[in-house]
């Protein structure tokens, strides 16, 4: 029976060192969104790593408008990291382009040196940048005259509405 409990226990304590040893090679996990973005505009970053101690740590990539942006810890104690960042106005080609896409890569590193990557894609279409409304009215060449008049035909047909509303409930 003692042989028994030796070869049990053995077993329980190789699993449970397997256990902890594949927690302790576990890569960090990280994420972009959206996956998809115009040139210009925000992707955000978000990596957890095995331990939180720094504040914050640095994401980098060609995407970037800057290069590279700082990812800030989400809590107080937390082992996620989180940052958003501007895609670069005129991104043209890179490193992976395939027609109107193009996909990039951001990396870094946790606090415990353990490297980090995932990507996000361009799309050379998608609206981007501000809006260009132009100035004035909806119509190139109107004029006060052609306002007044148009303002005019509103309010007939108000006064009319209101008329004939009254009238038929005089008649009721």
């Amino acid at each position: 029976m003692r042989p028994t409990r030796i070869i049990a226990a053995s077993g329980l304590t190789i699993a449970a060192l397997g256990l902890s040893t594949g927690a302790a090679l576990a890569k960090p996990v990280a994420s972009t969104s959206p996956k998809l973005v115009g040139p210009g505009g925000a992707v955000t970053v978000t990596v957890t790593c095995d331990t939180g101690k720094a504040q914050r740590i640095a994401a980098s990539s060609q995407g970037f408008r800057s290069g590279t942006i700082w990812l800030h810890r989400t809590h107080k104690h937390g082992k996620t990291y989180r940052g958003t960042a501007r895609v670069a106005s005129q991104l043209t080609g890179g490193p992976n382009h395939m027609g109107r896409y193009s996909t990039w890569g951001v990396n870094g590193d946790c606090p415990d040196g353990k490297q980090w990557m995932t990507t996000f894609k361009t799309d050379a279409r998608l609206p981007h940048g501000k809006v260009h409304t132009g100035v004035g009215s909806t119509s190139k060449d109107s004029n006060t005259t052609e306002i007044v008049a148009g303002a005019a035909v509103l309010a007939t047909a108000a006064v009319g509405g209101t008329y004939f509303l009254r009238r038929r409930q005089n008649n009721s």
